[in-house]
C-alpha cells in the first residue's frame, strides 16, 4: 500500500515526523491540529482515519504523527516523572515549524496516543495544560497526581479489562481520581476479556472522531432537548422493549446527540450511542415493577432532562 496523498516525512536532524495535510489546504483558513504518539515500535502512521473521507472533507485536519526509535528509553516520556523526554522535546520543535508554516486553530489543539504514546499523552498535558482542547489514551497510564489538570479538559480513556502489558487498574484508579477531583468531560470504556490490542476496538467507535473534533477551547455549552416519543412494552418472557426517537432540531452543536442514559427505577442501566433508537433490557425479574427514563447525552457531556417516568410490571 502506498502513503496517503498529503502525507510526507519532516525531519529535525535525525527526528522523524510525519505530517498530513490536507489536498484542500488554504492558507486563508485556519485547520484543526492533531498529534498522534504511536506505541512502542509502532512508526506506521500513514494511512489513518483523519486522511480518508467522510473526514478530510466535513473536517479536514492538519495530523502530526512524531516517531520515536526503539533505542529511546524514555519514550514519549509520562506523567509520574518531571521534565521532557528528548523524544517530546523534539516533538515540540517540530510543532513550533508546524505552526509557522500553516494556519492553524489554536482553539482546536488534540493529542492522542497508543500505549507509550498513552503515557506520553499524559505527560503532555501535564506539561501543557492549556494547549488542547481534548485527549484520548488507548491502553495507557498517567499518575493520579495530575487529576485536576485533566479535570479541566475533555478526555476519553480506553483500556481491556486483561491488558497485560499496561495492566487496567491504574486506567480505573486515574478515571475516579478525575471525577474526584470534579471533573465532569470524561468519559471511561474498558472492553471486557480484551487485552492489549483496544486499538482493534476503538476502530468500531464511530463517535470517536466525531466527540473529538466537536471540542473547542472557551465555548460554553448548553444541554441538548431531550428524547421524543419514548415508549417501553413488555415484548417475551422477561424483556421490555425500548424505542425512542432524537431531538429533531440538530442545526444546533448542543442538540446532536452523542449517546443516551437508559434508566430503570432511576439507575443507569445502559448507555447507547446515537445509530440506535432502541434497546430491549431482558434483566427483569418476574413479579417486579420497573419504572423506565430515557436521557440523551450531547458531545460535550451535558445530560438533557430525563423522560416521563413509563411503569412495567412484570407478571
Amino acid at each position: 500500500m502506498s502513503k496517503q496523498t498529503g502525507y510526507k516525512n519532516w525531519y529535525l536532524g535525525d527526528f522523524r515526523c510525519g505530517l498530513f495535510v490536507p489536498e484542500s489546504y488554504d492558507l486563508r483558513n485556519e485547520y484543526p491540529l492533531i498529534i498522534y504518539l504511536h506505541g512502542y515500535s509502532d512508526t506506521t502512521t500513514w494511512d489513518l482515519c483523519w486522511y480518508n473521507e467522510p473526514l478530510v472533507s466535513s473536517d479536514p485536519c492538519i495530523v502530526m504523527t512524531p516517531k520515536c526509535p526503539t533505542s529511546e528509553g524514555a519514550g514519549w516520556g509520562d506523567s509520574y516523572r518531571p521534565g521532557t523526554s528528548p523524544m517530546m522535546s523534539k516533538t515540540y520543535e517540530m510543532l513550533e515549524l508546524v505552526e509557522w508554516a500553516f494556519n492553524l486553530d489554536h482553539d482546536r489543539f488534540y493529542i492522542y496516543g497508543t500505549s507509550m504514546g498513552g503515557y506520553g499523552t499524559y505527560g503532555a498535558i501535564r506539561d501543557n495544560p492549556d494547549m488542547f482542547a481534548a485527549a484520548y489514551v488507548l491502553c495507557g497510564r498517567g499518575s493520579t497526581e495530575i487529576a485536576p489538570i485533566l479535570a479541566e479538559i475533555p478526555l476519553w480513556i480506553f483500556h481491556g479489562s486483561e491488558d497485560r502489558t499496561v495492566p487496567v487498574e491504574p486506567a480505573r484508579d486515574l478515571y475516579r481520581a478525575v471525577l474526584d477531583a470534579g471533573g465532569t468531560q470524561i468519559r471511561y470504556t474498558e472492553y471486557e476479556g480484551v487485552g492489549h490490542n483496544v486499538w482493534d476496538y476503538t476502530a468500531n467507535e464511530t463517535t470517536l472522531q466525531p466527540w473529538l473534533l466537536a471540542q473547542r477551547k472557551g465555548v460554553t455549552h448548553g444541554k441538548p432537548n431531550g428524547i421524543i416519543n419514548f415508549q417501553a412494552n413488555k415484548t417475551g418472557q422477561n424483556m421490555v422493549s425500548l424505542q425512542w426517537d432524537m431531538p429533531t432540531d440538530t442545526t444546533k452543536p448542543d442538540n446532536q446527540i452523542w449517546y443516551c442514559k437508559i434508566y430503570r427505577n432511576g439507575t443507569v442501566i445502559k448507555e447507547v450511542y446515537n445509530y440506535y433508537t432502541n434497546y430491549t433490557d431482558s434483566t427483569v425479574i418476574a413479579g417486579e415493577t420497573y419504572v423506565y427514563q430515557i436521557s440523551a447525552v450531547n458531545y460535550f457531556f451535558k445530560e438533557s432532562g430525563l423522560s416521563s417516568g413509563i411503569p412495567i410490571a412484570i407478571p
